[in-house]
Order: C-alpha cells, then sequence, then structure tokens
C-alpha cells in the first residue's frame, strides 16, 4: 500500500521516471580487437510511447498512482475503479452523445420514408420535355425507362434529401464516429496500467532483478537499475511492483503482474466482448446488411480471437479490460431501457362503421 506516499512524492516519482537511458553499443562479436571477451549486449526492446505522447502517458500514470494512494484500495480493486473512471469521465459523455443522435435519425425515418415514396411517383411519371434540345425520337418517352433505372434513380434522390434533412436537424452521418473516442482512451489506459507496473510496452512481464543483473555487467552501468529502455526503477515503482506481486487472489492469480495460471481471466474478456457483439445486434431494429453484416462478423471473430490472444497478457490488463467490457455492456442496456428507441407506427386498421359492429354483435349472440 501507498498510505503515506502524497502528491508531491509522486510528481517527483514522474520526474525521475524517465531517468537516462543507457547507451547499449551494438556488439558485432562476442570479442573486441585485443582478443578479450566483451560482455554480453542486452538490446532495449522496443517501447510503445514516442516523445509526442510522452507528456500524456506521465500525467495517466500520475492519476492512476494518486488515485491509489488517495483511496489506499489494494491494486486489485483499484484497477478496475480506474476503469469505471476512465469510462464514467470520459468516454460517456460521447457515448450518450452519439446516442441521442442516433434516436434523432431514428425518429426522422418516417420523413424520409415519405420523400422516398414522392420520388417513387416522381421518377415513375418522368418523362423527356418537349424542348429544342430534346431529340424527337425521345420526346414524351419515359427518362427511366428500366426498373434498374427507375431504382437507382429513387435511391439517389433519397439518399440526398436524407442528407440534407440530417444536416438540417444537426444528426448528420460524420458526428457518429465521436463515439469512436473510446479506442484511442482505450489504449491509452492500457498503456499507462503497463507504465505503473514498470514496464513500457506490451511485452510479456519481465524479472526486474534478472533484467538489472544483465545491464550491470555493461562497462559503466554498475550500481544502477534499469528497466525495459523507459526508466529507472525507483522505491515507488519497485513497491507497486512488490504489492501487484502478491495483490491478487489466493488460490487463483495471486501475482498480477504474471499471466492467470488457470486462462480463466482471458475466458472472461473474451466473453465480455462477445456479449457486447451479440447485445448490439440484438437491439438492431433488423438485420445488418452489407458493410455492417461484415462489420457484426468481424468484431465477432475478434472477440473469439481474444481468448487465444490475452493468455499470455498480464492479469492487472485482462482486470482492467474486463471492467471496461462489463461497463460497456451495462451502461447500452441502461442507455437502450432510459432512451428506448421510437417505436414504429402501427397500421391503420380498416375502419368498420359502428352500425355494422352493432349488428355483428348481435349475431354472434
Amino acid at each position: 500500500m501507498l498510505r503515506s506516499t502524497t502528491t508531491t512524492t509522486i510528481s517527483r516519482h514522474l520526474r525521475h521516471h524517465h531517468l537516462r537511458i543507457l547507451p547499449l553499443p551494438l556488439l558485432r562479436s562476442s570479442t573486441a580487437h585485443n582478443g578479450q571477451p566483451q560482455p554480453p549486449s542486452v538490446t532495449p526492446r522496443r517501447s510503445f510511447s514516442t516523445p509526442s505522447i510522452e507528456p500524456l502517458l506521465s500525467t495517466t500514470t500520475s492519476l492512476i498512482l494518486t488515485l491509489q494512494s488517495t483511496t489506499s484500495l489494494p491494486w486489485l480493486l483499484t484497477i478496475p475503479l480506474v476503469a469505471l473512471t476512465v469510462r464514467t469521465c470520459i468516454t460517456l459523455p460521447f457515448t450518450l452523445y452519439s446516442h441521442k443522435r442516433t434516436l434523432k435519425q431514428l425518429s426522422l425515418s418516417p420523413i424520409i420514408h415519405a420523400w422516398s415514396s414522392i420520388y417513387r411517383r416522381q421518377v415513375a411519371k418522368e418523362v423527356y420535355p418537349n424542348n429544342p434540345t430534346t431529340p424527337k425520337h425521345l420526346i414524351g418517352k419515359k427518362v427511366y425507362d428500366t426498373p434498374e433505372k427507375w431504382t437507382k434513380e429513387v435511391l439517389i434522390r433519397t439518399k440526398n434529401k436524407r442528407v440534407e434533412i440530417y444536416k438540417q436537424f444537426g444528426c448528420q452521418y460524420w458526428k457518429g464516429f465521436v463515439g469512436l473516442i473510446q479506442i484511442p482512451v482505450w489504449v491509452l489506459a492500457s498503456v499507462s496500467v503497463r507504465r505503473v507496473t514498470g514496464v513500457g510496452g506490451w511485452e510479456a512481464p519481465i524479472d526486474i532483478a534478472k533484467r538489472a543483473k544483465e545491464m550491470s555487467v555493461l562497462p559503466g552501468n554498475e550500481g544502477v537499475v534499469v528497466t525495459e529502455g523507459i526508466a529507472g526503477i525507483d522505491e515507488i515503482t519497485a513497491k507497486v511492483r512488490e504489492e501487484m506481486q502478491t495483490g491478487g487472489i489466493d488460490g487463483w492469480f495471486v501475482d498480477l503482474l504474471q499471466p492467470d495460471p488457470y486462462m480463466v481471466l482471458p475466458i472472461i474478456f473474451s466473453l465480455t466482448l462477445f456479449t457486447n457483439v451479440m447485445s448490439a445486434t440484438a437491439r438492431a431494429s433488423k438485420e445488418p446488411t452489407g458493410w455492417r453484416k461484415g462489420l457484426r462478423n468481424a468484431l465477432m471473430g475478434i472477440s473469439i480471437a481474444a481468448f487465444p490472444l490475452t493468455i499470455g497478457s498480464p492479469a492487472v490488463l485482462l482486470l482492467y479490460w474486463i471492467t471496461s467490457g462489463t461497463y460497456s455492456l451495462v451502461q447500452n442496456a441502461v442507455l437502450h431501457t432510459l432512451l428506448p428507441p421510437p417505436k414504429g407506427v402501427e397500421p391503420v386498421g380498416e375502419k368498420i362503421p359502428s352500425w355494422i359492429k352493432k349488428e355483428k354483435a348481435e349475431e354472434t349472440k
């Protein structure tokens, strides 16, 4: 636990979190020119972060550490809390906006269908006008004389009118991409969780003590502890790793830095993704077609492939992903309940005069 860690200490930790990266010469052979054997070179692994997003990653890492030190919760609960906080404060407003835009588009469907009917009649009656620019053999003949031409023209006019109506009511198609903001947020949060543990990339968990021993054999590196090319291990990072190594669930996954030995977490994560895709399909007003059907099938394939792909992922990352996926599932169910899509208009039944109804009722007695 980091009960005594203050905000100042965390800020100092982050400033020192990017200590000098030790130069690692690439040795072409195991012996120098003088014939003396050289220590084995250790090539640093590539890190996900780049200089352009380094300040952003440092800020998010600081927020995670601050949250843990403020709440004094174990990391087993802090990581799900991080996922809930990110989803509520960042992605939920964008998701709500996108959902309301979709509802507005659905409410405009009757108007668009009405215009489609108008265009059908117009296209069916449209003939070449009697003017000097029209060839004499076409005057009075239908412009769209085949079903293919007629259908294509109706679709074009309806599409243009739909774009015009959506723009008038402020629910254009391009605004639907606002909901995709959750993808970079998800990636940023996942990398930040990795960095809290002292690892900068997506590679498998490492043994820092072993890594430091390998690095210390290089000339000039004695006494310096180095991680995967991103930072020096200070006392806070070491403390976080120590807590995570014993902060899991006894009898299941004790070490949060290592994969789940029983592979239960990857299975839960895969099922969470699959359930999200299926629930979205079930809530759709009609069966998806075209590119929407291809997208649904691709997402279903990704959700199934998530199990074998995440078997080697640390438990701490899977905890974040599962919590985020579960939040998305509950969020969509709540939005669908509180803000349901507009119901379609029921067709008007046959109107029967009241005196006929009365006669039929007397006959049945």
